[in-house]
């Protein structure tokens, strides 16, 4: 990227001065930025107003003193050439505009208006939009969701979709993914895709980079932007519009060509990119790649507690590209010193329920089969399955909390075993059981996700979404070793 566009975008993503064109009791941004840092620096304008949320509303941009790096232009669509204009006068770098009613509308005065307003700021200002959300930026405090985490991470987002960029901020939040940047861009009349995607490309602080998209206007330079990012990070796509009906609805979003799910699909791949089917798995496979070594291999152990899941789990492994191998017998040899025989099975997967609720570590704990699986040459990965709390509960009643509390120590002990010692992948599923009904479970099972999420593991709701995760990392793994 030239040395003025990284300029540019440095100061887009960390502006020293925001204002929100539009601003009211309901647009949002002025609500989201007056709680991050950016609040001192923040300036609202609406000529109907004198004072908004306790500060001065300005008439229009003209009248603000000083310079303003980035601009949120929330007004009618017929507003905007004007308010536009006003903006570039002023000497703004990069506005976002948020309003749709453009060219996504499909008819001829909203594609009208949104080559007006690209005539207006050409070779002037720089555009995010219209039609989304903009950027959210942690490290800045630049956002457009209220409680936003503050915490920086190293998953950056790329999302034509508005709602797509604020589900990842919100569950992100809940899931323990944390983010560098997270943009929406919208209609892109101006910035598309491949220039986000080169900056976050060379951005230090974005390790793993995440793509929804429905359309491009080039389809070239995004190929192009796509190679040279998965050369150096991982890449995760996620194409809406793959059928006809999906196409029609990306056309009247954001007003794009979705083209053939076979063309997108050759070109994620020969680009490099791991694509995926849906937001849930775009998102469980950032998290696993935020956090985790890749698999050196496609063996995979499965320890559950029970014996019908791990036939449904081995046969989504297999159809996922993975393999659950049988266990060496030196490893089946130590697993059965402290696996009862009756109702447990000490094939792979490992359906070892007695040894769940073995703390005293007499006849060996599950800390100790975990470890026991980690020298085992036939396996890369391990996926632990837990989901006892809701059934641990009504048995131990009052005890649970500090047998729980034990018992999640020894599993956190194995599964480390296993990654720091052993250099194994190790994924993590803790559930709420079939029994789990009420909020007293819920804290208990919050309980066991945060210890595992304290130890930097990936956690995941379901042993599918774990799998699912892991299947995408050993694919990012054999394509970026492909020569």
């Amino acid at each position: 990227m030239k040395a003025e566009k990284l300029r540019v975008f440095e100061c887009m993503f960390n502006p020293s001065t925001v204002a929100v064109i539009g601003a009211s009791n309901y647009d949002g941004f002025s609500q989201a930025l007056m709680s991050t840092k950016l609040r001192d620096n923040l300036f609202l304008v609406n000529p109907k107003r004198k004072e908004l949320h306790g500060r001065r509303c300005y008439a229009s941009i003209l009248d603000i003193e000083g310079p303003i790096d980035y601009v949120v232009i929330a007004v009618p669509a017929l507003l905007v050439p004007g308010v536009l204009t006003e903006c570039v006068e002023k000497g703004v770098e990069t506005v976002h505009i948020f309003t749709a009613g453009f060219s996504e509308t499909g008819v001829a005065e909203g594609k009208a208006l949104e080559d007006e307003v690209k005539d207006i700021a050409r070779g002037k200002a720089r555009l995010i939009g219209p039609n989304c959300m903009g950027i959210c930026c942690p490290k800045s405090g630049l956002t457009f969701i209220p409680d936003a985490s503050t915490e920086t991470g190293p998953v950056g987002v790329i999302s034509q979709s508005g709602t797509f960029a604020e589900q990842f901020l919100s569950i992100g939040k809940l899931r323990n993914v944390r983010f560098s940047k997270v943009i929406s861009y919208g209609n892109a009349i101006d910035l598309d895709c491949p220039d986000f995607l080169e900056y976050l490309t060379h951005d230090p602080e974005t390790e793993v980079i995440a793509l929804y998209m429905e359309g491009t206007k080039n389809g070239n330079r995004l190929r192009a932007a796509m190679t040279q990012a998965a050369k150096l990070k991982p890449v995760l796509a996620l194409k809406g519009g793959v059928t006809e009906h999906g196409s029609r609805a990306a056309s009247s979003h954001t007003g794009s060509l979705a083209g053939s799910p076979e063309i997108w699909s050759s070109l994620f791949r020969q680009a490099g990119v791991v694509q995926v089917e849906d937001f849930e798995e775009l998102l469980d496979a950032a998290l696993a790649l935020s956090c985790i070594s890749l698999p050196s291999g496609k063996g995979t152990a499965i320890i559950t507690n029970s014996g019908g899941f791990s036939v449904l789990e081995t046969d989504l492994c297999i159809r996922a590209g993975l393999e659950v191998p049988q266990f060496t017998k030196e490893t089946t040899a130590e697993l059965r010193k402290m696996v009862p025989l009756a109702g447990t099975s000490i094939n792979n997967p490992l359906d070892a329920w007695p040894i769940y609720y073995n703390v005293s570590g007499t006849k060996g704990t599950l800390a100790d089969a975990i470890k026991v699986l980690s020298h085992d040459k036939n396996i890369h990965s391990i996926v632990l399955h837990f989901d006892e709390v809701g059934y641990l509960r009504r048995v131990l009643g009052a005890a649970l909390e500090d047998f729980l509390k034990e018992l999640i120590g020894i599993m956190v002990d194995g599964c480390r075993y296993a990654r720091d010692e052993m250099g194994k992948t190790v994924m993590t599923c803790v559930a709420l059981d079939a029994y789990s009904e009420d909020e007293e479970d819920r804290r208990y099972h919050l309980l066991a996700k945060k210890a595992f999420e304290d130890g930097h593991f990936p956690v995941y709701p379901s042993l599918g979404a774990s799998i699912k995760a892991l299947a995408n990392l050993y694919r990012y793994s054999a394509q970026r070793d492909k020569p």
